[in-house]
């Protein structure tokens, strides 16, 4: 069983004043982020906290090569409270409510700027065609009440598909998505965003109290570019970036530890990715810890 994880893509300004889109949305997945299953019978919940850390030396100019970027840290985490719950006459069918608040900061070069992001409110459903096997779609709404230092100032919903699947020990987790934007500050129009992540673990230790599980990450993200109040194109505003990735997911079994009432395996998993081919924006040179606990 696992739980949501968002990555929050933030704007940030480049010395030479092009536009830079930074970060690739769900690039804090791990293996088993949308295993779910609907063998239960009474509601349940979760609380999940996410700590993303990205090195911003590097960016990628237009021509796909690396060059110095804003030469800032910045620091996201990601705090999710979801509900889980099934309906009467829907079989292998289950349901999640959740929202996720961010705290954004970023640091150094004479930048100093941090406070609470957009919040992102939403849900999803699943299906289990087999026991091994989910499959569904999700949605959030990107809501824009956060700090005016770290807010995006612009509506957006966050549709996607995914799908995980067990093969033996081998756990298939791969989302689908975009980001589409509406009307942003000053009349811009931001280009809307494409994803997707690719997660591949391999369940090397399968105790009857622990799970551990080391596994490798692929992402994608693909913006469209951003119009001025004119309706014209605004240069350098087009970006992409592939990030690929490595990592280990921990999971310990429900009435293992006694300090909290656990209701499903509780999660721990960190992970590195590095942007390896992009234009037009900030390398991803990233760590990214996620913690789970189900009630």
């Amino acid at each position: 069983m696992a739980g949501l994880g968002l990555c929050v893509l933030a704007a940030s300004l480049c010395p030479t004043g092009q536009a830079q889109a930074s970060g690739i949305p769900f690039a804090s997945n791990r293996p088993q982020s949308f295993q779910f299953s609907s063998d239960f019978t009474e509601p349940y919940n979760s609380v999940g906290q996410e700590f993303e850390y990205n090195n911003d030396r590097k960016r990628f100019d237009d021509h796909g090569n690396k060059v110095a970027g804003s030469n800032t840290e910045t620091y996201v985490g990601l705090t999710s409270l979801l509900h889980y719950w099934k309906m009467d006459g829907l079989p292998n069918t289950g349901f999640i409510a959740s929202i996720t608040l961010p705290e954004i900061a970023v640091r150094g070069n004479g930048t100093r700027v941090s406070g609470l992001g957009d919040p992102l409110v939403g849900g999803l459903v699943w299906y289990n065609p087999t026991p091994l096997r989910t499959i569904g779609m999700q949605a959030y709404v990107q809501l824009p009440t956060g700090a005016d230092s770290v807010s995006s100032d612009t509506y957006a919903l966050w549709p996607s598909l995914f799908y995980n699947e067990w093969l033996g020990k081998v756990n298939i987790d791969l989302l689908v998505g975009a980001i589409i934007r509406g009307k942003g500050p000053h009349d811009t129009e931001p280009g809307d965003t494409g994803h997707a992540n690719l997660r591949l673990g391999y369940n090397i230790v399968d105790r009857p109290t622990y799970q551990i599980t080391p596994f490798v990450s692929a992402d994608y993200q693909k913006t469209f570019s951003s119009d001025d109040r004119d309706n014209n194109s605004i240069a350098f505003s087009e970006s992409n970036e592939t990030a690929l990735g490595a990592g280990v997911l921990f999971q310990l079994k429900p009435g293992v530890q006694k300090v909290f009432n656990q209701k499903m395996w509780d999660q721990v998993s960190i992970h590195y990715s590095k942007g390896v081919e992009g234009r037009n924006t900030t390398v991803t040179d990233g760590l990214f810890v996620q913690l789970w606990h189900y009630w």
